[in-house]
């Protein structure tokens, strides 16, 4: 039992996914780095990548009267597709329907077979065959899939497409810095008895198309709005959807448990929306249809949506791509293990040509099929600048205004090969080379988030806002969104740079504010604590670079000191809507500021145009200090002309 435990425990500890920046610069030396041949044959699979890379319609493509299956798996012997008549063996009806062999391409490694008859609905696997050992595996190109995403599903995406969809359109800005980023998690967005959201759409997709919800306590005709209302009627025009793929830390079995819930950052399917959010997880229809309505709503609302993706790393080695293509996807370390830069156990390999690809198409389809208007990258430092790049491009061949931003950093030591597929010298997308990764690539500038509240790493830590002179420092370099001077990392320019307090990862500012004053409990108010939170909300919205929050900051949402809350029960993670209502003067304060940013373009001037605009109260790298204070000129007609701000933390 006590080795189980202990097993237990590291198995929980490789769940600090997120925003936490473990390494801000690159873990790995050429020294410790592994040449990609040393544990696969590089040159013998990435001539088939190569050869395979345009691919297209990898995966199940359907039509009424036959569906053909392909799938890359070049070292595979043999490679069989077996159909079921449903996603699990648990449901009414199930049976097998038919297992058959699909032909290798021999230049491209590509698999396929066509079979006949209308196969909608049907759930398949792939049996494949490498070194005489034979895996059962869903398809790594599914678009659809049974209960617990173990079986992939022959889908009519048309089908799922809600009333209206032909006519919904994105909701994008002409800079990224114009967005107002409110990061949730599906589940905490509507699960509190508070939210106003029917009982059957609490924690669901479904609840984000619910308008007219109100606090349940108030029954008076000024009833507070809340969820998509509250959003609206607060100027909040970006959300943030923690992820709604596939993942594989909750059983969509058993959905109701308080217990089983997470937020989300362990990837089985990429392509396929989370089952545990829809009304039917069992129906690979309703999944997909459900998420669009999501979308749908929001945008009806004129919300954009960014997605959170996590493609740095899979739930764990024992997936659908180490079953089709045994240790292509993965980094291997010195000792030919996996390595763990993610500090999950694992990290992907975007240097190689067909995961390179996948994760591209991967985010082409999201936008494509869902109308996702961006992504956050989870642990973007694992992966490589020259994907990072080449997704750009590709995001802009459908529209220069889709959003991306990600973490410049890693979770732990990341060894990956010195060169990268196309035989260039790998380099990490972490903030160090910031200078080589796209100015329209936005990276979370963790220097002003500690700068404001203090070091994330410790909830006691204190910050410019509770009265720590020598952050003052931080605050300055973030006011350009760090793409003056030089601390701690540069940006090219703001559009490069997310500034905010806080986010899903580590305290929440307001728990963080309690913790680090000792002002008493979580979750009660304190006025100068109010202050406090208005002063952080009041820098990150006065400064350039894309404004970001955790949903709730607001309203000073507690998490009653967890700081890690990945899988804590609804009680911790909901959002109480009866905030509003407590915080009324908060919440009304933040309204103002994004009114005043929206209104003032030199906050949200994408390059350094405005840099000599400003005039600071002293010159940036100055320390000790309770005031940072500036004015800045504008040369915009029908805006202010001159802004003074002044944050006095005394």
């Amino acid at each position: 039992m006590f080795l189980k435990r202990t097993l237990a425990v590291l198995l929980s500890a490789t769940m600090l996914f997120g925003m936490t920046s473990l390494s801000t610069t690159a873990a790995t030396t050429d020294t410790e780095a592994v040449s990609a041949g040393n544990y696969y044959n590089a040159s013998y699979l990435e001539n088939y990548a190569s050869n395979a890379y345009n691919e297209k319609n990898l995966g199940a493509n359907y039509t009424k009267s036959s569906t053909e299956f392909k799938v890359w798996s070049p070292e595979a012997s043999a490679v069989k597709v077996k159909l079921y008549a449903t996603g699990s063996d648990s449901e009414s009806g199930a049976a097998v329907l038919g297992t058959y062999d699909l032909k290798k391409n021999s230049s491209t490694g590509v698999w396929s077979v066509t079979v006949s008859g209308d196969l909608k609905n049907t759930y398949y696997t792939y049996l494949v065959t490498v070194n005489g050992t034979t895996n059962e595996t869903q398809d790594v190109y599914s678009k659809a899939t049974g209960v617990n995403g173990n079986r992939s599903m022959v889908v009519d995406l048309d089908s799922t497409d809600p009333d209206g969809w032909d006519n919904d359109n994105h909701v994008l800005f002409n800079n990224a810095q114009e967005a107002v980023v409110w990061e949730v998690h599906v589940r905490d967005f509507s699960i509190s008895d508070t939210s106003g959201v029917s009982d059957d759409n609490k924690g669901k997709y479904l609840a984000f198309t619910e308008g007219g919800t109100k606090i349940s306590s108030d029954t008076s005709a000024n009833a507070v709005s809340t969820c998509a209302d509250y959003l609206v009627k607060s100027g909040i025009n970006c959300v943030q959807l923690m992820p709604v793929y596939d993942y594989g830390s909750v059983d969509e079995t058993i959905t109701g448990s308080s217990t089983n819930r997470n937020w989300g950052y362990d990837p089985v399917n990429y392509n396929v929306p989370e089952g545990s959010y829809s009304s039917n997880p069992y129906d690979g229809n309703v999944r997909i249809k459900e998420c669009k309505e999501m979308i749908q709503a929001l945008h009806d609302a004129g919300i954009s949506v960014v997605m959170d993706v996590v493609y740095n790393h899979t739930y764990s080695t024992d997936s659908c791509f180490q079953k089709t293509v045994p240790n292509y996807y993965y980094r291997l370390n010195r000792s030919g293990k996996f390595s763990n830069g993610s500090g999950c156990g694992n990290e992907c390999a975007t240097e190689r040509a067909m995961y390179r690809n996948y994760v591209i198409q991967s985010c082409l389809y999201w936008v494509n099929e869902y109308h996702v208007d961006g992504f956050r990258y989870d642990l973007m430092g694992i992966m490589d600048v020259e994907t990072m790049n080449q997704l750009r491009d590709a995001l802009d061949q459908v529209d220069t205004k889709v959003t991306m931003w990600g973490e410049a950093w890693t979770g732990g030591d990341s060894y990956h090969p010195t060169k990268t597929c196309d035989g260039t010298k790998f380099m990490s997308a972490v903030q160090s080379n910031a200078g080589s990764l796209s100015e329209r690539i936005g990276i979370f500038n963790d220097s002003v988030r500690d700068a404001i509240k203090g070091g994330a790493m410790s909830i006691a830590n204190t910050g410019f806002v509770q009265g720590s002179k020598g952050e003052a420092e931080g605050i300055s370099y973030g006011l350009f969104a760090n793409s003056n001077g030089n601390y701690k990392w540069k940006a090219k320019a703001p559009s490069q740079s997310v500034t905010y307090a806080d986010c899903h990862d580590n305290a929440a500012l307001y728990d963080q504010l309690v913790a680090s004053t000792a002002s008493g409990d979580y979750g009660k108010r304190y006025e100068d604590l109010v202050k406090m939170n208005k002063m952080a909300g009041a820098i990150v919205n006065t400064s350039q670079g894309i404004s970001f929050m955790l949903a709730g900051q607001e309203m000073a949402r507690t998490k009653y000191g967890d700081t890690n809350s990945y899988k804590s029960s609804p009680e911790i993670n909901k959002i109480n809507w009866n905030n509003i209502v407590e915080y009324q003067d908060l919440v009304s304060y933040y309204k103002g500021l994004y009114e005043i940013r929206k209104n003032f373009t030199p906050f949200t001037a994408m390059d350094k145009s405005y840099s000599s605009a400003y005039t600071l109260n002293q010159p940036m790298g100055s320390a000790f200090s309770n005031q940072v204070a500036f004015t800045v000129k504008n040369d915009q007609p029908d805006e202010w002309q001159t802004m003074a701000v002044i944050h006095n933390a005394a």
